[in-house]
């Protein structure tokens, strides 16, 4: 769920960035109006908020659609934020919904966040002076940008109070430093990169209250802006925007951590990744965890070396995709049927995501794929596609090769050895690298591999043969 804790830190960021927007004069203009209402932001001691996320896109074959609704609460002196809401996304036919809860407030010299996703507390820490400073350009900027703005000569009603209502255009620089990667993570493979993303120009309405002069609605329509950069790459954009509700000022109660929240992340979040533990051994933490313990499998002569032989070895079984459900459970793993139930029904040509989980909590995801021309149950489908990624193998003492041995720890060196130049990739020096290959038979089939940021090292492949 990498995806869905980037897209709930995004809600973090703009709260805590929007909230000090704020302004009041006595012949309302867009300049006067800025002005005082970054002066009024300023003074607050606390906003609660509402932030709703929307992204709908495609390429004619498959919808990707993302959207988030979450209420936050923002104190200034500490600082910190409490967001509750739901994340709901959809891809490959499937959807998908969740709560979500997060915390995130200063601890010492770092800033620390608290998240609940998929039932689970995790603990993430940040650079001070990194979040301060995208803070402080982001206040700076927005009064720089008041002549690109217009006064509408009617009032509107934002949380049932009159409102100034400033609609424009902003510069694509500025937007990108309020989104950070966050929403470039979701184009990932596209093109779009933040140079790309700065020469862009994003609408934008900015609602201010009358009465306090301090910011109402903060809303952005990406869809044309992002849809005219991705038609050449065949991909239409039906909806994309952020809309931030401010409902309510200093009057939020103290922020704190509940200790029950605390115990439950102790030992969570990226600091506590040890590399040992890694699923690129295959061994477990400390030799007591039984079946964790087990030494990686050897690597198969029967596995093959180019990615486009689609082997896959799990522990001492090599598997050619597309293979049956219980060939993959033969090499020791179980599908997650209360999730999806054999008798569950998968449209023709469509295909449906499965978990399947080893004895020591190790897990994999597949694609259950129905290429024929009628509906099937999933137990009468067949596995077309195997991801796997570091978390989701840390356990230990599974092992799981893609063809010439490549597998989660690798250098991304000794994948481009061993299948050639991808057909893309996409740099990303704050998330990682992403490389694809892709079959010339069929959209459907192909190999992904990311790496982690700075390093090369691969955490994350998947290797696709849906037909």
């Amino acid at each position: 769920m990498k995806h869905t804790k980037r897209l709930a830190a995004l809600a973090v960021t703009a709260a805590m960035t929007a909230a000090l927007m704020s302004g009041c004069g006595t012949k309302a203009t867009p300049e006067n109006l800025l002005r005082d209402m970054v002066d009024r932001a300023d003074k607050a001691e606390s906003v609660a908020a509402n932030l709703k996320l929307s992204m709908n896109m495609g390429d004619g074959t498959e919808q990707i659609a993302i959207a988030m609704d979450m209420d936050i609460d923002t104190t200034a002196e500490p600082e910190a934020s409490y967001g509750a809401g739901t994340i709901e996304m959809g891809f490959g036919g499937m959807d998908l919904g969740m709560d979500t809860e997060m915390y995130s407030l200063q601890e010492g010299d770092e800033y620390v966040t608290y998240m609940l996703v998929e039932d689970q507390w995790t603990k993430e820490t940040a650079d001070e002076e990194a979040l301060s400073a995208d803070v402080e350009g982001m206040t700076s900027e927005i009064e720089d940008y008041a002549e690109y703005f217009e006064l509408s000569e009617e009032l509107v009603t934002v949380n049932g109070q009159d409102c100034f209502e400033l609609t424009g255009e902003l510069d694509g620089e500025i937007f990108a430093d309020m989104m950070q990667t966050d929403l470039l993570e979701s184009f990932s493979g596209t093109g779009i990169d933040e140079d790309a993303l700065k020469e862009m120009v994003f609408p934008c309405t900015i609602c201010i209250y009358q009465e306090s002069i301090l910011p109402a609605r903060l809303y952005f329509d990406m869809a044309d802006t992002f849809g005219a950069m991705l038609e050449e790459q065949g991909v239409t954009v039906s909806e994309c925007y952020v809309d931030m509700t401010f409902l309510e000022y200093d009057n939020v109660e103290p922020i704190t951590v509940p200790e029950d929240v605390i115990a439950a992340a102790e030992g969570t979040g990226a600091e506590a990744w040890e590399p040992e533990a890694s699923a690129s051994d295959g061994s477990g933490s400390d030799g007591d965890s039984g079946a964790a313990s087990a030494a990686p499998a050897a690597q198969s002569a029967a596995l093959g070396g180019d990615w486009e032989s689609y082997t896959v070895q799990i522990n001492d079984t090599v598997l050619t995709l597309p293979c049956t459900i219980a060939d993959l459970e033969a090499a020791g793993v179980t599908m997650d049927r209360e999730y999806t139930p054999d008798d569950y029904v998968i449209n023709p040509e469509e295909y449906e995501l499965a978990w399947f989980e080893d004895a020591n909590g190790n897990e994999i995801t597949a694609d259950i794929v129905n290429m024929t021309s009628e509906p099937m149950e999933l137990k009468d489908c067949l596995v077309g596609g195997i991801s796997v990624d570091e978390w989701s193998v840390s356990e230990g003492g599974m092992t799981v090769l893609f063809p010439g041995g490549i597998q989660i720890g690798s250098p991304i060196e000794d994948a481009l050895a061993a299948y050639g130049d991808p057909d893309s990739s996409y740099m990303d020096e704050e998330y990682g690298d992403t490389y694809t290959w892709d079959a010339d038979d069929s959209y459907y089939n192909g190999c992904d591999i990311y790496t982690e940021a700075g390093t090369g090292i691969i955490d994350s492949m998947d290797l696709e043969r849906h037909e």
